[in-house]
C-alpha cells in the first residue's frame, strides 16, 4: 500500500513527540473533573511533554511558511507558560473551565468543529459528524458512555490524533509487512484527519478561547494548540487556510459519545 500522506519520514523520537504534544493538549482542555489537574501537575508529565516540545521546536520542517490566521509561531510550542499558570487545585481549575466552557460562556468560543460550520449547512453538519465517528471506529475507538459529548469536540479530535500516532508507532516497531502496511495506514489517517477536521478550526477556537482568558491559563493553552496546529500542518504540507471560519452555534445535534476515546 502507499499513503498519500506528504510527510516525510521523521525520526522516531520527533513522532513520539507528535504523540506526546496532542496528548498534552488534549489533557490541557479536558474537563478537570475527568482527573486531568493531577496529571497536569506530575513532575514526570512536565519533565516529558516539556523534551517532547523541545524537540519539536528544533525541527525545521515543522516551521510552518507563512502562517494561517490564528496560528502561532512554533516558539510558541512550548509548556511551560501552560504548567506556569495552571491553577493550583482541582477545584480552582474547575472553576475556570466553567467560566470559559459552562452552559452561559461556552458558546462564545465552543469546542465543537462542527459549530465552526455556518448553520445554513446543516447538511454538511451531520456529515462531518459521521465522519468523525467513522474516523474513530476504522481504528478500533468509540467514545466513553460515562459522560456524553459529541465525538466532534476538540478533546476527544486531539486525543484521536495522540492514539493515531502511537497506532503508528507500534506498527513501525513490527518487522512484518503486514504491520507495516498498518503504519502507512495510520500515517494516512493522520494527514486526512489533520486536513479534514483540524487545521481548518482548531486556530479560530484558539483565537476566541484566548480572548476570554487573555493572561490567563487558558490563553496559554490556546498558544500551545495554536502553535501544534501549524506545526502540524507544515509537517503535512498542507495549505494554510485563506479563512478563518466562525463559530455559528445550532442545539446541539442527537449524536452524542463519551469524552475520552477508548479501545473497543
Amino acid at each position: 500500500m502507499t499513503t498519500t500522506s506528504t510527510l516525510p519520514s521523521l525520526d522516531p523520537a520527533i513522532v513520539l513527540a507528535r504523540s506526546l504534544c496532542h496528548r498534552l493538549a488534549a489533557l490541557a482542555l479536558s474537563d478537570p473533573r475527568a482527573g486531568g489537574w493531577s496529571e497536569l501537575s506530575a513532575p514526570e508529565t512536565r519533565a516529558i511533554v516539556a523534551q517532547a516540545a523541545a524537540l519539536l521546536r528544533e525541527e525545521d520542517q515543522a516551521v510552518a511558511r507563512p502562517l494561517a490566521l490564528g496560528e502561532h509561531p512554533l516558539a510558541d510550542l512550548d509548556p511551560a507558560p501552560l504548567f506556569a499558570r495552571l491553577p493550583s487545585s482541582e477545584a480552582q481549575l474547575n472553576a475556570l473551565y466553567e467560566q470559559n466552557f459552562g452552559l452561559l460562556s461556552g458558546s462564545k468560543c465552543p469546542p465543537y468543529e462542527t459549530e465552526y460550520v455556518p448553520s445554513k449547512f446543516t447538511f454538511q453538519r451531520s456529515h462531518m459528524l459521521a465522519d468523525v465517528a467513522g474516523f474513530y471506529g476504522a481504528f478500533g475507538l468509540q467514545t466513553s458512555t460515562s459522560t456524553p459529548e459529541r465525538p466532534d469536540h476538540i478533546v476527544l479530535e486531539l486525543d484521536y490524533m495522540a492514539q493515531l500516532i502511537a497506532l503508528e508507532m507500534a506498527a513501525r516497531e513490527n518487522a512484518d509487512p503486514a504491520a507495516v502496511e498498518q503504519a502507512d495506514v495510520c500515517l494516512d489517517a493522520q494527514d486526512r484527519f489533520l486536513r479534514e477536521h483540524m487545521v481548518w478550526w482548531m486556530p479560530a477556537f484558539c483565537t476566541l478561547l484566548a480572548r476570554q482568558d487573555p493572561d490567563g491559563y487558558y490563553a496559554a493553552v490556546a498558544a500551545f494548540v495554536a502553535a501544534l496546529m501549524a506545526a502540524e500542518r507544515a509537517l503535512f504540507s498542507i495549505e494554510a487556510p485563506h479563512l478563518a471560519p466562525e463559530p455559528s452555534p445550532l442545539d446541539p445535534p442527537d449524536a452524542c459519545s463519551g469524552c475520552e476515546l477508548a479501545a473497543s
